[in-house]
């Protein structure tokens, strides 16, 4: 069957020979004979519904074996892809919109259903300690970012991708001391926090991500969405406290002055900004990544459902302190 490539990016000439420039990267090609305009002009040509073979006819000089290692080895680094191929490919924006219907699917039937969220549509019901105690988790979630950003910071297949990546890092940076000022009104101070334990689905969620970002960077960049709250306009965590009567606005205000950064720098929409880079999303990826998903959802459910049962439960000190172990 003849193949039709769709490739993007060119060629250039520089004193060390070829270098093959995309908006993503650029790396030396060796081993390539033949005229500069030529190679960009056959790479120009597969567009994905131009047969190899019809555009080698234009340009007899370009050798056939060359050409098919030489756009082999291109797909083999996602810089393109063969189109009907079979084996198949999606882009980065496809990608990332079936992650977004598997992960509506799950937050719909596990997350949003949880004893923490459903406990929220009655805020005048909820303890206090359970509003104080989401902040302490948020903190101490916060506060271990860098476990799980700093990874994907030098990410390597996208430069634009790894630009988008890093001015988010630097907004996010430094969010937890918004969450300490709003914890200094119940006084409790850094040096508190620093001797406080969070709860083991809180480290699990930390770990999980930094795992994830570390050894499966796109996937990591699927659940940012999630994390930055991509569906909500107001947190309803915030509304809840707001609506109990009995939380000081000088608790909320930092908290929520937090939940407003996000949404005006547009967090929620940071993962499709990532996957909008990312030009090919191969099917094994597709695969492993909706797995993780599932078990994605299921630690962060975890988490929030950590929260209400220790928090709501009156025998518990609100602070689990090192020293008290």
């Amino acid at each position: 069957m003849e193949k039709n490539y769709a490739i993007s990016g060119h060629l250039e000439q520089t004193d060390s020979g070829f270098v093959f420039n995309d908006k993503d990267l650029c790396f030396t090609v060796e081993n390539l004979s033949g005229d500069l305009s030529t190679w960009n002009a056959v790479i120009d040509a597969c567009d994905g519904t131009t047969p190899l073979k019809k555009i080698l006819e234009k340009h007899p000089g370009i050798c056939n074996e060359e050409v098919t290692e030489f756009l082999s080895a291109l797909i083999e680094n996602q810089n393109g892809y063969v189109n009907d191929s079979g084996e198949q490919f999606i882009s980065g924006d496809e990608a990332i919109l079936l992650l977004e219907d598997l992960q509506a699917s799950l937050l719909y039937s596990t997350l949003y259903q949880n004893k923490f969220w459903q406990a929220m549509q009655s805020p005048r019901e909820v303890p206090k300690k359970v509003y104080y105690g989401m902040a302490i988790e948020n903190y101490h979630f916060l506060f271990r970012e860098s476990w799980f950003d700093s990874p994907v910071l030098s990410y390597l297949p996208s430069t634009k991708a790894r630009l988008i990546m890093n001015e988010f890092y630097g907004e996010e940076y430094g969010h937890d001391e918004l969450i300490l000022n709003a914890l200094n009104h119940l006084d409790i101070s850094r040096g508190d926090m620093a001797e406080t334990l969070p709860l083991p689905e809180t480290l699990a969620l930390c770990n999980a991500l930094a795992y994830w970002s570390a050894n499966d960077p796109l996937f990591f960049f699927s659940t940012m969405g999630i994390l930055e709250g991509k569906d909500i306009k107001v947190d309803s965590y915030i509304l809840a406290m707001e609506n109990s009567g009995g939380i000081s606005p000088d608790f909320i205000n930092p908290i929520k002055a937090h939940a407003n950064i996000n949404i005006e720098a547009e967090h929620g929409i940071l993962t499709r900004e990532l996957f909008h880079e990312i030009p090919v999303v191969r099917n094994d990826q597709m695969k492993s990544m909706i797995a993780n998903t599932r078990l994605f959802v299921e630690l962060y459910d975890d988490f929030h459902s950590a929260v209400w049962n220790y928090y709501s439960n009156d025998n518990k000190p609100l602070l689990r302190r090192l020293s008290n172990i």
